[in-house]
């Protein structure tokens, strides 16, 4: 038996790879059993979708939705929930072209948490990662 001293941890974080290794490939790691990041919404689109070229060469979409309470959770000045909606999904640029404020539209998707660091500190936001998308409604369409 050798007696050592622990190593002291790393500033990259316990898992990174030394000086002079390469890193391990991430596997995926498998969903416990009753975890679920499903999110559907259906409102107004109050912000219309914009295209951002990332400096990878990737294309971020962003739009934001106002999703009405039910009347017995509206609270005084906000009857709606504003959520950002954001895709990495190459169709969705297409998928979301022609969307204009006032249309309802639908989405599906996961919750997603994303941080950053800003002059002030650091930052996150809380953003609903788009996987389909479909427009239900233009903005004058008035239901029978």
């Amino acid at each position: 038996m050798h007696d050592r001293a622990p190593a002291p941890p790393s500033p990259r974080g316990p898992f990174a790879p030394g000086p002079g290794q390469r890193p391990v490939p991430a596997r995926p790691v498998p969903q416990p059993a009753g975890h679920r990041n499903e999110i559907l919404l259906a409102g107004r689109v109050t912000a219309e979708p914009s295209v951002r070229e990332l400096p990878s060469g990737d294309q971020l979409v962003t739009w934001r939705i106002a999703v009405t309470r039910p009347p017995a959770e509206q609270r005084p000045n906000q009857p709606a929930d504003p959520i950002t909606c954001v895709s990495f999904r190459r169709d969705m640029v297409e998928l979301t072209r022609d969307w204009r404020i006032g249309d309802t539209v639908q989405v599906t998707g996961a919750l997603r948490r994303r941080f950053w660091r800003s002059p002030s500190g650091a930052s996150s936001v809380f953003e609903v990662e788009a996987k389909t998308v479909r427009h239900v409604a233009p903005r004058d369409h008035h239901p029978s």
